[in-house]
Protein backbone atom coordinates (compact mmCIF):
# COMPACT_ATOMS: atom_id res chain seq x y z
CA UNK A 1 0.00 0.00 0.00
CA UNK A 2 1.55 3.27 -0.72
CA UNK A 3 1.96 6.16 1.94
CA UNK A 4 0.48 9.56 1.56
CA UNK A 5 3.77 10.43 1.24
CA UNK A 6 4.63 8.03 -1.26
CA UNK A 7 1.49 9.31 -3.43
CA UNK A 8 2.59 12.89 -3.29
CA UNK A 9 5.98 11.82 -4.40
CA UNK A 10 4.88 9.56 -7.67
CA UNK A 11 2.43 12.40 -8.14
CA UNK A 12 5.07 14.81 -8.36
CA UNK A 13 7.43 12.52 -10.60
CA UNK A 14 4.48 12.10 -12.82
CA UNK A 15 3.95 16.09 -13.06
CA UNK A 16 7.85 16.32 -13.75
CA UNK A 17 7.25 13.43 -17.06
CA UNK A 18 4.33 15.51 -18.01
CA UNK A 19 6.69 18.83 -18.18
CA UNK A 20 9.06 17.06 -20.14
CA UNK A 21 6.47 15.62 -22.71
CA UNK A 22 4.10 19.10 -23.15
CA UNK A 23 7.08 21.71 -23.16
CA UNK A 24 10.54 19.96 -24.16
CA UNK A 25 8.56 18.12 -27.85
CA UNK A 26 11.03 15.55 -27.25
CA UNK A 27 10.01 11.88 -28.33
CA UNK A 28 13.26 10.84 -27.46
CA UNK A 29 12.96 11.94 -23.57
CA UNK A 30 14.80 8.81 -21.32
CA UNK A 31 14.40 8.08 -17.77
CA UNK A 32 17.21 10.45 -17.35
CA UNK A 33 15.60 13.33 -18.55
CA UNK A 34 12.34 12.58 -16.69
CA UNK A 35 14.90 12.10 -13.45
CA UNK A 36 16.69 15.53 -14.10
CA UNK A 37 13.23 17.38 -14.52
CA UNK A 38 11.99 16.20 -10.84
CA UNK A 39 14.98 17.01 -9.63
CA UNK A 40 15.97 13.51 -7.95
CA UNK A 41 18.14 10.40 -9.08
CA UNK A 42 17.55 8.16 -11.67
CA UNK A 43 17.58 5.69 -8.93
CA UNK A 44 14.94 7.35 -6.85
CA UNK A 45 12.54 7.26 -10.19
CA UNK A 46 13.31 3.72 -10.92
CA UNK A 47 11.67 2.92 -7.20
CA UNK A 48 8.37 4.07 -7.91
CA UNK A 49 8.83 3.44 -12.31
CA UNK A 50 11.39 0.78 -12.66
CA UNK A 51 11.05 1.31 -16.80
CA UNK A 52 10.28 4.29 -19.46
CA UNK A 53 7.31 2.37 -20.26
CA UNK A 54 5.86 2.17 -16.66
CA UNK A 55 6.43 6.07 -16.21
CA UNK A 56 4.13 6.68 -19.61
CA UNK A 57 1.71 4.08 -17.77
CA UNK A 58 1.20 5.91 -14.64
CA UNK A 59 0.80 9.30 -16.83
CA UNK A 60 -1.92 7.56 -19.27
CA UNK A 61 -3.54 6.23 -16.17
CA UNK A 62 -3.76 9.73 -14.31
CA UNK A 63 -4.90 11.29 -17.02
CA UNK A 64 -7.36 8.85 -18.29
CA UNK A 65 -8.85 9.07 -14.56
CA UNK A 66 -8.93 12.89 -14.64
CA UNK A 67 -11.23 13.11 -17.84
CA UNK A 68 -13.23 10.45 -16.15
CA UNK A 69 -13.85 12.79 -13.12
CA UNK A 70 -14.33 15.36 -15.30
CA UNK A 71 -17.39 13.47 -16.94
CA UNK A 72 -18.54 12.49 -13.54
CA UNK A 73 -18.61 16.23 -12.72
CA UNK A 74 -20.57 16.50 -15.70
CA UNK A 75 -23.02 14.46 -15.76
CA UNK A 76 -23.34 12.61 -12.04
CA UNK A 77 -22.21 9.62 -13.47
CA UNK A 78 -19.29 6.93 -12.45
CA UNK A 79 -16.89 5.03 -14.64
CA UNK A 80 -18.34 1.84 -12.96
CA UNK A 81 -21.92 2.83 -12.52
CA UNK A 82 -23.52 3.61 -15.63
CA UNK A 83 -25.30 0.33 -15.72
CA UNK A 84 -27.15 1.45 -12.33
CA UNK A 85 -29.15 4.59 -14.38
CA UNK A 86 -30.27 4.70 -17.70
CA UNK A 87 -27.87 6.55 -19.89
CA UNK A 88 -29.88 9.55 -22.22
CA UNK A 89 -28.70 11.17 -24.65
CA UNK A 90 -28.40 14.32 -22.95
CA UNK A 91 -25.68 12.30 -20.69
CA UNK A 92 -24.04 11.27 -23.47
CA UNK A 93 -23.97 14.67 -25.21
CA UNK A 94 -22.28 15.64 -21.87
CA UNK A 95 -20.17 13.40 -21.91
CA UNK A 96 -18.99 14.17 -25.48
CA UNK A 97 -18.79 17.87 -24.55
CA UNK A 98 -16.17 17.47 -21.75
CA UNK A 99 -13.81 14.93 -24.18
CA UNK A 100 -14.22 17.78 -26.58
CA UNK A 101 -13.34 20.34 -24.30
CA UNK A 102 -10.25 18.51 -23.41
CA UNK A 103 -8.96 19.31 -27.02
CA UNK A 104 -9.09 23.23 -26.07
CA UNK A 105 -5.59 22.50 -24.02
CA UNK A 106 -2.78 22.31 -26.14
CA UNK A 107 -0.59 20.88 -23.37
CA UNK A 108 -3.46 17.59 -23.08
CA UNK A 109 -2.81 17.54 -26.86
CA UNK A 110 1.11 17.36 -26.95
CA UNK A 111 0.59 15.07 -24.24
CA UNK A 112 -0.75 12.26 -26.21
CA UNK A 113 1.45 13.50 -29.06
CA UNK A 114 4.78 12.80 -27.83
CA UNK A 115 3.46 9.24 -26.06
CA UNK A 116 2.33 8.37 -29.58
CA UNK A 117 5.86 9.33 -30.72
CA UNK A 118 7.26 7.34 -27.94
CA UNK A 119 5.34 4.39 -28.95
CA UNK A 120 6.29 4.66 -32.45
CA UNK A 121 9.48 3.83 -31.44
CA UNK A 122 9.79 1.84 -28.57
CA UNK A 123 7.54 -1.84 -27.89
CA UNK A 124 7.23 -1.49 -24.63
CA UNK A 125 5.65 2.00 -24.34
CA UNK A 126 3.28 0.80 -27.48
CA UNK A 127 2.09 -1.87 -25.36
CA UNK A 128 1.29 0.62 -22.88
CA UNK A 129 -0.51 2.69 -25.27
CA UNK A 130 -2.57 -0.35 -26.30
CA UNK A 131 -3.89 -1.53 -23.27
CA UNK A 132 -4.86 2.36 -22.34
CA UNK A 133 -6.94 2.62 -25.73
CA UNK A 134 -8.35 -1.06 -25.21
CA UNK A 135 -9.30 0.77 -21.42
CA UNK A 136 -10.78 3.87 -23.17
CA UNK A 137 -12.88 1.45 -25.29
CA UNK A 138 -14.25 -0.53 -22.79
CA UNK A 139 -15.54 2.41 -20.98
CA UNK A 140 -17.45 3.19 -24.27
CA UNK A 141 -18.53 0.09 -24.94
CA UNK A 142 -20.19 -0.49 -21.36
CA UNK A 143 -22.15 2.87 -22.24
CA UNK A 144 -23.58 1.46 -25.81
CA UNK A 145 -24.77 -1.46 -23.36
CA UNK A 146 -26.60 0.87 -21.33
CA UNK A 147 -27.80 2.47 -23.58
CA UNK A 148 -28.48 -0.32 -26.04
CA UNK A 149 -28.50 -3.85 -23.97
CA UNK A 150 -29.71 -5.93 -26.82
CA UNK A 151 -26.52 -5.12 -29.12
CA UNK A 152 -24.42 -7.84 -28.58
CA UNK A 153 -21.33 -7.48 -27.02
CA UNK A 154 -18.17 -7.52 -30.50
CA UNK A 155 -20.92 -5.25 -32.03
CA UNK A 156 -20.90 -2.87 -29.47
CA UNK A 157 -16.75 -3.04 -29.25
CA UNK A 158 -16.66 -2.33 -32.53
CA UNK A 159 -18.80 0.53 -32.31
CA UNK A 160 -16.53 2.20 -29.24
CA UNK A 161 -13.70 1.75 -31.39
CA UNK A 162 -15.57 3.70 -33.97
CA UNK A 163 -16.61 6.39 -31.53
CA UNK A 164 -13.07 6.80 -29.67
CA UNK A 165 -11.22 6.69 -33.69
CA UNK A 166 -13.54 10.00 -33.96
CA UNK A 167 -12.57 11.22 -30.90
CA UNK A 168 -9.03 10.86 -31.12
CA UNK A 169 -9.05 11.49 -34.77
CA UNK A 170 -10.60 14.93 -34.89
CA UNK A 171 -7.86 15.48 -31.59
CA UNK A 172 -5.09 15.19 -34.47
CA UNK A 173 -6.49 16.92 -37.10
CA UNK A 174 -8.22 19.61 -36.05
CA UNK A 175 -5.61 20.79 -33.18
CA UNK A 176 -3.72 23.34 -33.14
CA UNK A 177 -1.14 22.09 -35.57
CA UNK A 178 -4.17 21.28 -37.95
CA UNK A 179 -7.69 22.85 -39.27
CA UNK A 180 -8.17 23.93 -35.68
CA UNK A 181 -11.98 22.84 -34.15
CA UNK A 182 -14.86 24.96 -34.82
CA UNK A 183 -18.50 24.78 -32.49
CA UNK A 184 -19.76 23.29 -36.13
CA UNK A 185 -17.05 20.59 -36.08
CA UNK A 186 -17.99 19.83 -32.85
CA UNK A 187 -21.83 19.77 -33.42
CA UNK A 188 -20.98 17.17 -36.07
CA UNK A 189 -18.94 14.97 -34.17
CA UNK A 190 -21.43 14.97 -31.23
CA UNK A 191 -23.97 14.12 -33.80
CA UNK A 192 -22.37 11.42 -35.15
CA UNK A 193 -21.03 9.67 -31.70
CA UNK A 194 -24.36 9.91 -29.83
CA UNK A 195 -25.60 8.00 -33.11
CA UNK A 196 -23.57 5.41 -32.93
CA UNK A 197 -23.97 5.37 -29.52
CA UNK A 198 -27.62 5.44 -29.38
CA UNK A 199 -28.30 3.71 -32.61
CA UNK A 200 -30.11 6.75 -33.80
CA UNK A 201 -29.53 9.95 -36.49
CA UNK A 202 -28.38 11.83 -33.62
CA UNK A 203 -29.30 15.80 -32.65
CA UNK A 204 -27.70 18.98 -32.01
CA UNK A 205 -25.69 19.10 -28.52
Amino acid sequence: MTSSKGAQRQAELLDAAERVLTTRGNANSALRDFAAEAGVRIGHLQHYFPTRADLIRAVLDRALARSLARVSEATGLEADDTSERNVTREDTEQMLAVLLSEQDDPACLRLFREIWSIAGGDDETAAVVRVFYRTYVGHVADLIACARPDVPEDRRTALAETVVSLLEGSSVVRSDIGVRRTAAGDLEIVRAAVALIHGDGGRPA
